[in-house]
């Protein structure tokens, strides 16, 4: 009697412990981050309105979805890493199944992510193992099949994802990377893995069990968004980098928000990083589809944006809203350039975010007028102008001071560099990750660029009702090169009436040596392949260049001071000269059509130019460049 009593409490016991994960997963409610049946509702009615962003941006995930292949994720099909496009379309039928209610989406996606540990791609990557990257994008995807899918897979699916995510948290404990142990955690390295985690033991209601992990990564986030940052949101790694990195930084915020946790918000707030991208993004593409932004850092001009002008949607007060609204239409929403299956950040099965925070009740207001044509990151010294938000032809322009430096995060010496894109055009810019000197768009010295980790120094900055002006100081970049004083003054003026802008630097040069300095242009981009045909010639006694775009574009330029110089054409421009102590004053013109022709009077730093019915000059007593409109 006795042993069949304990055989029969032995039985017992293996079925409760059988039981009590599948007991534990009822108790959880699901979706549990990002959304909930209320938004599911609202986005279900914004979907019916006939041509709606709504209507459009799910038309494309659906297409995506309904192929049921991978491939239709992954714009590189031989790059090794098929794991990635698994899980994109994983993500992207889960949220699918929450939209619809059709089970056969949740197959899809979990269909998916077991093809993911079932037949690996040729790298590998899994949210458990190798690379740090992947196993936050991967294991972060895979998270969100599990909360968005759950109630459309069985029991013995949801168990399995589980246990993967758990195994996948379980070796985050030990994953060692040089980015993530630099205590100020200026990398994008800390967005994305600690946030990718975060994200991935919130979707399983981890913190409940891993509760001192919980705190410890948001500490690192808090620490991140403290020191990776500029009140802008730009990153010392460039814009790219901040965008990369906000498509999991970002996601951390909102699924923390989600389970009532604001920890993070006070940091967060404090970063404009949706102000960044309206001065810094335009609203056309390059040869392959991507959004065009002004470089900095080690960032390419194009970055694909990949959910991170969607998930900024959220971000913004009420106020500004319909401000950010109105350039996201037009940047990546209904009215940005491309096919719909090219908008709604499409990259990386982003089109969930513009689903989920696209605001279909909130006005769009032009922000040109209202908002001002220059701002700067004082954190970052780096300074942007804009003179409207339209089209393809508005004109952006960025001046670096980058006067801070964090170690193990991208860097790169990048004071006085240059950045103009206008009228389709990528007009300056570079270098990127390439240390050459022919790809920057700054002031060599004997042919020289400096070291990555160099600083510059902000000296001034104001923005008028027309344009701005900013001095930038050479600080350690161009001490390095051995020189005693070097400060590089930028003054920006547009015509709203013409659609152009004067554009005037002057770079004032000290040294007790003599030294040979290139004032350089690099045309297009960090390839040197922006498509720019680049003249030089002589007009009224000056050196001249002039640069040809898309859309009849141009850029002119005239060369102040000094005069005579070696002006070479081609791709970098450059404007060389030998000197101890001098001045490299150069005027240019950006616009449309027939570039003018200009008249002078006087000579060297006395020069007046008159353009049409504009005077660029110099005031010694001030120290700075004057642009004035003459009186009829």
């Amino acid at each position: 009697m006795q042993n069949n009593i304990a055989c029969l409490s032995h039985i017992l016991m293996s079925w409760l412990i059988i039981l009590t994960p599948l007991a534990a997963q009822a108790e959880e409610n699901h979706p549990r981050l990002f959304i909930n049946q209320e938004r599911i509702n609202e986005i279900q009615w914004a979907i019916r309105v006939p041509q709606s962003h709504h209507q459009q941006a799910f038309s494309a995930l659906k297409s995506r979805v309904e192929q049921k292949d991978w491939r239709a994720y992954d714009r590189k099909p031989n790059d090794g890493n098929w794991n990635y496009a698994r899980s994109y379309l994983a993500k992207e039928a889960a949220f699918l199944y929450l939209l619809t209610n059709n089970r056969e989406y949740a197959r899809v996606a979990y269909e998916a992510i077991e093809a993911i540990y079932n037949e690996p791609d040729p790298d590998n990557r899994l949210p458990d193992k190798g690379y740090g990257l992947s196993r936050a994008t991967i294991g972060r995807n895979m998270a969100l099949v599990y909360d968005w899918a759950y109630h459309g897979m069985t029991p013995k699916q949801r168990a399995y994802i589980k246990e993967k995510i758990n195994l996948s948290l379980d070796a985050w404990l030990t994953y060692q990377h040089s980015n993530l142990r630099n205590p100020l955690m200026a990398s994008n390295w800390v967005a994305v893995c600690r946030g990718g985690e975060l994200v991935m033991m919130l979707a399983i209601y981890g913190e409940k069990n891993r509760t001192n992990r919980y705190r410890q990564l948001k500490k690192w986030l808090k620490t991140h968004l403290s020191n990776g940052y500029g009140e802008l949101g730009l990153s010392q790694e460039g814009i790219g980098y901040t965008g990369y990195a906000g498509i999991f930084l970002l996601p951390a915020v909102y699924a923390l928000r989600s389970v009532g946790d604001t920890e993070l918000d006070s940091y967060f707030q404090n970063l404009d990083f949706w102000k960044l991208i309206m001065y810094a993004g335009a609203f056309f593409m390059n040869e392959n589809k991507e959004r065009e932004f002004l470089q900095s850092g080690v960032s390419h001009s194009g970055i694909n944006d990949e959910g991170w002008a969607s998930l900024l949607l959220a971000s913004v007060s009420p106020r500004q809203l319909p401000f950010y609204r109105y350039f996201y239409d037009r940047h990546m929403g209904i009215r940005a350039p491309g096919t719909a299956g090219e908008k709604f950040d499409d990259r990386r099965g982003a089109t969930i975010w513009s689903l989920i925070y696209y605001p279909e009740s909130a006005p769009s207001f032009d922000p040109t007028g209202i908002y001002p044509p220059a701002i700067n990151d004082r954190k970052r010294g780096a300074y942007f102008f804009r003179n409207r938000w339209k089209d393809e032809n508005d004109i952006l322009l960025s001046i670096m001071a980058d006067i801070d430096h964090h170690g193990n995060a991208w860097d790169r010496s990048e004071a006085f560099q240059l950045g103009l894109l206008a009228y389709q055009s990528r007009f300056i810019g570079g270098p990127a990750k390439e240390q050459k000197p022919a790809l920057s768009s700054s002031l060599l010295v004997d042919g020289k660029l400096s070291d990555r980790e160099n600083t510059g120094q902000q000296k001034l900055f104001a923005s008028f009702s027309d344009g701005g002006y900013a001095i930038i100081g050479g600080g350690e970049k161009y001490a390095s090169l051995g020189l005693d004083n070097v400060q590089r003054h930028l003054l920006v003026k547009f015509d709203r009436n013409t659609d152009t802008a004067i554009i005037t630097t002057l770079d004032r040069i000290k040294d007790e040596e003599t030294h040979d300095y290139t004032w350089q242009l690099n045309l297009g981009d960090e390839k040197n392949d922006g498509g720019i045909i680049s003249t030089v010639g002589r007009e009224n006694n000056l050196n001249i260049f002039v640069l040809r775009g898309q859309n009849n574009s141009y850029l002119k330029g005239w060369i102040i001071h000094p005069n005579p110089v070696t002006v070479m054409s081609g791709d970098p421009l450059q404007v060389r000269v030998s000197a101890s102590n001098t001045n490299i004053w150069i005027v240019m013109m950006v616009g449309q059509g027939i570039p003018p022709v200009a008249t002078l009077e006087g000579t060297g730093m006395e020069t007046k130019l008159k353009i049409d019915n504009t005077v660029i000059g110099y005031n010694p007593q001030s120290d700075r460049l004057t642009i004035s409109n003459l009186v009829d």
